[in-house]
């Protein structure tokens, strides 16, 4: 299985920009695993799918925009960088195109003052990107 097998187009207009509201009106996808079929609810539903003993697990985490999009510093090539997990303070595991101009010592600028130098590639346009910025990062990529 490659990476590439999971690329797909998905138009900004099916992106939330903001949460639902009311937020119990956010979509609802449920799986039958007993019918193998789809059916598509809002959230307000789930209370119909809860039996006694289930768990559920509340996610208050904070999503942080990770889809960066920069300049090769030679060349001023275009490069898209894809953060996916966070390895230390700024390490980042990244899926970066295009994969194959982007070898290691490589700088992508995003603005003033930030930017990223590719540390390794591995394999499929995943590599690990160290970021170099003044500050917090989050306030970087918001």
């Amino acid at each position: 299985m490659k990476t590439s097998d999971f690329y797909y187009d998905l138009p900004e207009a099916q992106i939330a920009q903001t949460p639902a509201e009311p937020r119990d009106s956010s979509r609802l996808m449920v799986y039958s695993r007993k019918e193998d079929t789809v059916s598509h609810r809002v959230f307000r539903d789930i209370i119909e799918y809860l039996q006694p003993g289930d768990a559920l697990v509340v996610n208050q985490t904070r999503v942080l925009p990770v889809r960066l999009l920069g300049k090769k510093a030679e060349g001023s090539a275009n490069v898209e960088c894809l953060l996916l997990k966070r390895q230390n303070k700024d390490d980042w595991e990244a899926l970066v195109r295009p994969a194959k101009r982007l070898r290691p010592g490589t700088r992508v600028e995003f603005g003033p003052d930030f930017y990223c130098e590719v540390l390794e590639k591995h394999e499929e346009g995943i590599a690990i990107v160290r970021f170099f910025y003044e500050g917090v990062f989050e306030n970087f990529v918001e």
